[in-house]
Order: structure tokens, then sequence, then C-alpha cells
């Protein structure tokens, strides 16, 4: 698959990333799978590259951002639901149920929306987080967030 038949992914020199946005909207286990994939590949290439067989020396680097960024958004849906279970109204609703969190990003608004659901799927709460907001640094700033 090309770049010219696919328009969601990016075209770096022979290689095909696939955009954010496509990764964002892909689920936990598709992510997961990817990454353990790009693992193996990684694996063999080093492998290769130590026995000095590999051609491509440039597909390492490729590999290790496709990498990251898997790693990437998995981590930024994690602390999408960290951070949502920091608000009152989710944690009342889900006190002393047994429950799972999904976080999607809205580009609209540029916030994830996270959803938690009980294991019947019958959803407890829904919240936005925004993680794109500054936050202050120094001890200087704490000093006058505190207060």
């Amino acid at each position: 698959q090309t770049a010219d038949q696919n328009p969601s992914c990016i075209k770096r020199r022979e290689y095909l990333m696939a955009s954010i946005v496509e990764l964002r909207d892909m689920s936990n286990d598709k992510i997961e799978a990817l990454l353990e994939n790009a693992r193996e590949e990684m694996f063999n290439l080093r492998f290769q590259h130590a026995s000095a067989r590999l051609e491509d020396v440039l597909r390492i680097r490729f590999v290790r951002r496709e990498m990251a960024q898997f790693q990437t958004v998995l981590r930024m849906r994690q602390i999408a639901i960290d951070e949502a279970l920091t608000r009152p109204g989710v944690v009342e609703a889900i006190e002393g149920k047994e429950w799972s969190a999904k976080a999607h990003f809205d580009y609209e608004d540029s916030m994830w929306i996270v959803s938690f659901a009980d294991e019947k799927d019958k959803e407890l709460a829904e919240t936005r987080v925004n993680l794109n907001k500054k936050k202050t640094r120094g001890r200087k700033a704490r000093r006058m967030a505190r207060q």
C-alpha cells in the first residue's frame, strides 16, 4: 500500500507511517498488536545489523519512531483515564462498582473523552479531559497555586 492509495498515511522515504489521527482511532488491542510486531521487527533488524546483513539501516530509525508513536498514544489514553479518575463526579459514579474505561480523542474540542462503563457495558460516567493545558512549574508557581 502506498501513500497515494491511503491518504491518512505519511510517506517517510519509502516507508508508510500511520498518522496520529489513524492511531487515535484504533483500539488499544490493535495498537498493542502493532507495537508487539514492531518490537519483533526491531529485534530482527538489530540482529541483522549486528551480523552485517542489514541493507537498509534507516529502517531501524523508522521502526523505533513507529514504536514511540504507539507507546505515546497508549500512554496518553492512560493519562486521560487517570486524570478523569480525579474528578468528583466520576469518583462518585464508579465508587464500589466494577468498571472499565475507554478514552478517545475529540478533534473538534481538542480534548480526550473518557467513558466509564460497568461489566454489562452500561455507561456509568463520561467526562472530558484536557491534557493540553499548561501546568505550573517551579517552586514559586506551586506556592502561588496553593494560596
